[in-house]
């Protein structure tokens, strides 16, 4: 490598923008953005002419509450240098991130996960499975909408079926009614 070579400092600067695009990946909790970030892979190769980052084998990126596991992840960019789109690969990649402080974290497995940043979507494909507070869904296929939390799955035709398993809801006024029962007898 040539001392003048530019390749180093754009690696940096993909580097640098993939991290950022991670970081909005969901409505995160406030202080996910502050916290520092960190990527671990066996590999990391960048394509400027494709506009292209490439984070293989053992790919590992926290930030927070955010963890994003996977054997492949590729970081699309504009012309710009914007991120267009995030995709995880995997057998099976994984995403979680909490939400809110008092919730469990979201979390994602898929063989393949895409981020269209643009729209705040994340498809799933693949072995599809997204569990939201012990709330399950399970198809081939999940499309999830961060922004407005709306979902929508589907199956392969004669492949499965989508499946989805609400936990019960607790509520806080059948508890001291059944308390009051106990002591009445």
């Amino acid at each position: 490598m040539t001392p003048n070579n530019p390749y180093p400092s754009i690696l940096k600067t993909f580097t640098a923008i993939t991290l950022a695009a991670i970081t909005t990946v969901a409505q995160a909790l406030p202080d996910d953005r502050t916290q520092r970030i960190s990527v671990g892979s066996e590999s990391m190769s960048a394509d400027r002419a494709n506009n292209l980052v490439v984070y293989s084998d053992n790919v590992v990126i926290t930030q927070g509450s955010l963890q994003i596991r996977a054997d492949r992840v590729e970081v699309y960019f504009t012309a710009s240098d914007e991120i267009s789109r995030v995709i995880a690969v995997g057998r099976p990649a994984h995403f979680q991130q909490k939400i809110l402080e008092s919730e469990e974290p979201v979390k994602a497995r898929a063989e393949r996960i895409e981020y269209v940043i643009s729209s705040e979507e994340l498809q799933l494909t693949g072995q599809a499975y997204i569990d939201r507070d012990g709330n399950t869904l399970t198809a081939e296929k999940i499309d999830y909408d961060l922004a407005t939390e709306q979902m929508s799955a589907r199956s392969q035709p004669g492949q499965g079926r989508v499946e989805m398993i609400w936990k019960p809801e607790s509520t806080e006024a059948s508890e001291p009614a059944e308390a009051n029962t106990d002591t009445d007898q």
